[in-house]
């Protein structure tokens, strides 16, 4: 009744970061979709890693200014929005 969303993942481990990172696209049908890049760490380094994935992904090009969201309930306003008939 909800979906699909169409998902890609990738998890890889960047030159230049001491950190896997996981990649997910979703793409929604009406052809929509969120990217998502994030890493994992303890939560006493939250802060640090957050830092030293920011100063990673401005250093490579990513444009971190866009507007934040989370993915699932992007993914259920979506479908409630479909289902409502809006």
């Amino acid at each position: 009744m909800l979906g699909p969303i169409f998902v890609l993942k990738l998890k890889w481990q960047p030159r230049d970061f001491a950190r896997k990172m996981v990649a997910e696209l979703w793409l929604y049908p009406n052809g929509d979709r969120i990217f998502e890049l994030s890493t994992k760490c303890l939560p006493s380094e939250a802060f640090d890693v957050a830092a030293e994935a920011k100063v990673f992904l401005s250093e490579n090009g990513i444009d971190l200014s866009g507007e934040q969201q989370t993915k699932t309930r992007t993914a259920l306003e979506f479908f409630s929005g479909e289902l409502a008939g809006d």
